[in-house]
């Protein structure tokens, strides 16, 4: 996810180089020079005899590196190997050669196989090339010297200036023309870094972390970052609230601190930047994993004080190094004879007031599956040597810097002894210490304290703010017996005295919602007339959106209160909705009941401020043949190969496609039809099982545009097709007659 947007750029960037050539002093700059400049960004690698040879040919492993490099594409060798038995985690090429597939620019044969040593043709090198940068292709073009298939990216590659003309295309290409192709877009990418910014790596890096770096610079003031987690049935998506973002020095990166733990799952996060007075969009999803505890560390000082209450602080450490704030089930803990956990707080109570000093105490921990022990040694008595001011804290433990009338908070105070370990028995801490709060009133105030159990049961003094006649500061300090100031912490309570209050100001901003129509996509479950219809709605200001589903020979337009209202509408047959906005960019899913209808949808957005926006409105048809025409089966055979194209609506759609090609007609043998062709096109039932003989069968995703299946060697003079396409969730089946 996020690399389409990185496609686009660089396809625009790519046909403004072939208008404007790369120079030096001058001069245009030779394939030589462009291969020099590659190899100093990492993106060409010099050979150990420091010579370029461009007159070599180029292997797919080399094309699909460069490729990778070329369009900031993250390596995955894991995913190389998955995709092809020919290769292996550890071979150089394996990362950049997964990444090139998983993004849909190169793919292997049909036996499974990449074979990374063959040579690219000049033909192929042009079809990479137009599929990475998204160039569009004219689909009847023919290139004279070009196979018929290569026809189309041939001429888009060199409208584009990618490849100079060839009198013949088949023939294997030399590295100086992708030296040429790559130069080109690496050139115009560093000039636009400035101006369109995008995702390039999204990871979790703590329990409520996740880090995203991009391509350049980034104005932290405009850049917009929302995130989502895609629930497990992958339709749902649920907001995930960012408590702040923490930009780099550089402000090539941000760290999102989350307003709640992780979960496991997947997600997505999407980037909005300003651009020419529009903005732009990218996407990338990514998984991340819930917390969980991956060390244990007992704290405290080598030797602990001869004393009752005696606390050996556990520290808990997540799989990220962060120490965590919550504890998990602590399942055993060992010590002196006298042991226990408190209650609320990551430490260990002993009593070691009757063992002598010099004496040993180990103390164990088991939490999950996780274990620690710690051996100290019996000192003297207790003895105050310090106190730190940790701060003031509201109930809940959040730290506060300023109170309210009637609200109170906790200094919290961190007492030592002569060891180093806290003093936590309130008890002996105010038999020890002396505590006063001055209120800084017209006429001051000093109130003794005591020391009281605070948020997590640390030692704290309380205080709660009053009503008074100007911002007053209260004071607390902490002092030894012997007069002498240990700690001190101040905290402002503002006067509560009302003040007239300014009118306010009506809010003129008005939100916009807009729908694209070009994502409106209507699918069914034949069987069933389950007809769901999705768009894609963008949102400026807006908080919520409403929306009311009619009939459209009904000639009454709603009102935005209407809409909003969910009722008012006695004369339409209407249906109503209400989403939460997730983000300046959503899906709206829409399930009209009847099929071979005309629907209107009318959507209207609001915000926190009351502002009501403006009515768009989208068409929607569930016709009964819109909805078989949906998918379509191009035949696209020749050679004697089984051989086809899929179309569908829409062309953009993301999917997969199940297909069998058997010798007769394929029909189910007990159940559903479309069930079968998927269990037998994924081998999950055996082929001795089929009604009718296969010849051919297989899995594959599906990127929406007019792509060729290459299916293997025909055997007979023709065959059927049955295929199975699978977007969002729902299956659709198409079938009809092949011919190799």
């Amino acid at each position: 996810m996020g690399k389409r947007i990185i496609r686009l750029l660089l396809a625009f960037s790519l046909l403004a180089a072939a208008v404007q050539p790369a120079v030096v002093h001058g001069e245009e700059m030779t394939a030589e020079e462009k291969y020099n400049k590659l190899v100093e960004q990492g993106i060409f690698d010099g050979f150990p005899d420091g010579q370029s040879h461009l007159d070599w040919n180029m292997s797919r492993a080399q094309a699909a590196k460069i490729i990778t490099l070329i369009l900031g594409l993250d390596p995955d060798a894991a995913a190389g190997s998955g995709y092809y038995i020919d290769l292996g985690e550890s071979d150089w090429a394996a990362g950049y050669i997964g990444a090139a597939t998983a993004a849909g620019i190169l793919e292997g044969y049909s036996n499974g196989i990449f074979d990374p040593t063959s040579d690219v043709t000049i033909e192929q090198l042009a079809k990479i090339m137009v599929e990475a940068l998204d160039i569009e292709v004219d689909e009847d073009a023919t290139v004279e010297g070009a196979s018929d298939w290569a026809g189309k990216y041939v001429k888009a590659a060199l409208e584009a200036g990618l490849i100079p003309p060839q009198s013949d295309y088949t023939v294997p290409a030399s590295r100086d023309l992708l030296v040429v192709a790559s130069y080109a877009a690496y050139e115009q990418l560093q000039e636009t870094a400035e101006e369109t910014a995008w995702i390039t790596s999204a990871q979790q890096k703590g329990a409520r972390k996740v880090q995203l770096t991009f391509n350049g610079k980034l104005d932290p003031d405009t850049a917009v970052v929302v995130l989502e987690r895609i629930g497990d049935n992958g339709k749902q998506r649920i907001a995930v609230g960012i408590e702040r973002l923490e930009w780099s020095i550089d402000e090539g990166s941000v760290t999102a601190v989350l307003e709640d733990k992780i979960q496991t799952g997947l997600y997505e996060v999407f980037l909005t930047v300003p651009v020419d007075e529009k903005t732009t969009t990218s996407e990338w999803q990514f998984n991340m994993t819930a917390e969980r505890l991956e060390r244990i560390e007992l704290g405290g000082a080598d030797s602990l004080p001869r004393a009752d209450g005696v606390e050996v602080p556990i520290h808990l450490y997540n799989q990220f190094g962060e120490e965590m704030d919550e504890r998990p089930d602590i399942f055993a803990v060992s010590g002196s004879h006298e042991t226990k956990l408190h209650p609320e707080r990551n430490v260990v109570l002993l009593n070691l007031s009757r063992l002598a000093v010099g004496s040993s105490v180990t103390v164990a921990v088991l939490a999950d599956d996780r274990f620690a022990n710690r051996t100290y040694t019996v000192g003297g008595e207790p003895e105050l040597r310090s106190v730190e001011a940790a701060g003031f804290v509201d109930a809940s433990g959040t730290p506060v810097s300023s109170l309210k009338k009637g609200e109170t908070a906790y200094l919290l105070l961190r007492p030592l002894d002569q060891f180093g370990n806290l003093i936590a028995d309130l008890d002996w801490l105010n038999e020890n210490l002396r505590v006063e709060a001055v209120i800084q009133d017209l006429r001051p105030l000093t109130l003794p304290k005591t020391l009281v159990a605070g948020p997590g049961g640390a030692p704290a003094v309380s205080v709660t703010g009053g009503s008074y006649l100007r911002d007053t500061e209260i004071t607390v300090t902490v002092y030894s017996n012997l007069g002498s100031v240990l700690a001190q912490a101040s905290i402002m309570v503002p006067t509560d005295l009302e003040l007239p209050r300014v009118p306010a100001v009506p809010s003129i901003v008005r939100p916009i919602v807009i729908i694209d129509p070009n994502s409106i996509v209507t699918v069914s479950d034949a069987a069933y007339f389950d007809f769901t219809t999705y768009f894609t709605v963008t949102t400026v200001l807006t908080t919520d959106l409403y929306y009311a589903l009619v009939d459209a020979e009904d000639s009454e337009v709603p009102t935005e209160q209407q809409i909003i209202q969910q009722s008012g509408l006695p004369s339409m047959t209407a249906d109503y909705g209400h989403v939460k906005v997730t983000g300046s960019k959503m899906t709206l899913q829409v399930e009209p009941n009847l099929p071979d209808h005309q629907y209107k949808l009318y959507v209207v957005g609001t915000n926190s401020g009351q502002s009501v926006s403006a009515m768009a409105t989208a068409e929607i048809s569930t016709l009964t043949q819109n909805v078989f025409n949906l998918i379509k089966i191009n035949d696209e055979s020749d050679g004697g190969q089984w051989r086809f194209g899929l179309s569908h609506t829409p062309t953009n759609a993301q999917g997969i496609i199940y297909y069998l090609i058997t010798d007769n007609p394929f029909f189910p043998t007990a159940g559903n039809l479309i069930d079968e062709v998927v269990q037998f096109a994924k081998g999950e039932r055996d082929e001795s099982e089929s009604p009718v003989v296969i010849l051919a069968k297989g899995y594959r995703s599906w990127n929406g545009t007019t792509d060729i299946v290459d299916a293997g060697p025909a055997s007979f003079s023709h065959a059927s097709i049955t295929v199975v396409l699978e977007y969002r969730g729902v299956r659709l089946l198409a079938e009809s007659d092949l011919r190799p």
